[in-house]
């Protein structure tokens, strides 16, 4: 016979206590009780909740308190606040010596102007100086010569007087001797007064006539001062005929080709002015009666912030626009091109101390009246008051308070639910 295990058994007696069923059962009721214990409050959430969106899709900021400032941003250009247009002086043939885009100087000669006209009438005006010259000069010559002239004269007639008047002594002497008859006595005093009445005639007359060149001689200095009053002023105008650039600066526009004939007045060439640079912004309507001039202004340029300044702003408004520009205050960056875009941020002003949250399309889906204010996981919707508004941020007066978490996208999706859960 094969023998079995039989002989090894041993009967064992079963304890009295929970079974395997029952503990199966009772861990499962304490499962359930945890878990129901620690979704409570989510279940708590639903059930307040009217409405549900992923929280993964919004966007989320905090309330807090702080200035404000105001800013509008506007698009700039930049363009030359001084870009001068040279004129031809005269009529002539042009000849360019620069090309359009070449940096040049100041003072740095850009086009020759030749005028056979100008040039004939600069040496007639040479020829008619040095004439009034040689004039000018013969007139104080003859001017001393008759000056002398004079001086020999009235000596002369001097000379004469005192021989009449001794002629006289020795004729009075030789009457009282009875040695000279009355009639040679008388004709010895005639002489003496003709000659007195010859000297002053000669002294009026030397005056005369030295008055009289003095005039001559004065009234050709005058001729040839406005002559060459004429011939500087023909110089410069010859001079003008080489166009000299006024600034430092790029050469914008060529109005002309080489060996053009062109006119007086005739536009030549434009030079832009790379020191005064300045931005040309588009203000829109709404805005134009808060842009005032001295209204300070950030320019982005290059990703380097540039204090600046409105200066001007139109009058008028083109396709809903202002136009306005902006200076630089505090330097100007170099590299800067004619045309060029640049972002530009008008501080309109600064509200200091006021309730602010970051600006987001809450504001345009609730109309400025309406946010959603999370708290525990469920957005709740509040009634707010808005006040001044920036490119970033947004004033809100009423409804919440600093350290408010709020949802700053797009609410329209939220249906004006009073509550809505954010899985």
């Amino acid at each position: 016979m094969i023998q079995d295990t039989s002989t090894q058994d041993r009967t064992i007696e079963r304890k009295k206590g929970w079974s395997r069923r029952s503990q199966i059962i009772l861990a499962s009721l304490a499962a359930v009780l945890i878990i129901g214990v620690l979704a409570y409050p989510r279940l708590a959430r639903w059930s307040k909740a009217d409405f549900s969106f992923d929280a993964a899709r919004l966007n989320f900021a905090t309330v807090n308190k702080g200035d404000l400032v105001r800013e509008l941003g506007v698009e700039g250009k930049i363009v030359a606040s001084s870009y001068p247009t040279l004129y031809s002086p005269a009529e002539g043939t042009v000849t360019l010596l620069i090309r359009a885009g070449e940096t040049v100087e100041r003072d740095q000669v850009l086009a020759r102007v030749d005028s056979p006209e100008l040039s004939n009438m600069l040496l007639q005006e040479l020829s008619q100086v040095e004439s009034l010259g040689a004039e000018y000069e013969r007139m104080k010559i003859s001017s001393k010569t008759n000056a002398l002239r004079n001086k020999q004269d009235v000596a002369l007639k001097k000379l004469r007087l005192e021989a009449a008047k001794r002629a006289m002594v020795r004729a009075s002497k030789t009457h009282e001797a009875g040695l000279m008859g009355t009639a040679e006595f008388e004709k010895a005093e005639d002489d003496v007064r003709v000659a007195e009445l010859e000297l002053g005639n000669a002294d009026d007359q030397a005056r005369l006539n030295l008055e009289t060149m003095d005039f001559e001689v004065r009234n050709k200095a005058s001729q040839l001062e406005r002559g060459e009053l004429v011939l500087d002023e023909m110089k410069r105008r010859v001079a003008e005929l080489e166009i000299r650039s006024p600034v430092n600066g790029v050469v914008g526009n060529l109005e002309v080709d080489p060996r053009d004939l062109v006119k007086t007045n005739q536009p030549l060439l434009t030079v832009i002015d790379l020191s005064a640079f300045e931005v040309e912004i588009s203000i829109p309507e709404n805005y134009a009666d808060e842009v005032a001039t001295g209204i300070s202004v950030e320019i982005l340029y290059e990703n380097n912030t540039y204090t600046g300044m409105v200066s001007s702003v139109t009058p008028e408004v083109n396709g809903g626009l202002v136009e306005g520009s902006v200076v630089f205050t505090a330097g100007i960056p170099s590299g800067l091109k004619q045309n060029q875009r640049v972002n530009t941020r008008i501080l309109l002003d600064t509200r200091p101390s006021v309730l602010k949250v970051r600006r987001g399309p809450f504001l345009e889906s609730g109309s400025g009246r309406v946010v959603y204010v999370v708290r525990d996981g469920v957005a709740h919707r509040v009634g707010i008051s808005i006040g001044a508004t920036s490119i970033t941020e947004v004033e809100i007066q009423t409804g919440v308070n600093a350290g408010d978490k709020i949802v700053i996208s797009d609410t329209s999706r939220f249906e004006n639910a009073e509550t809505v859960l954010l899985r």
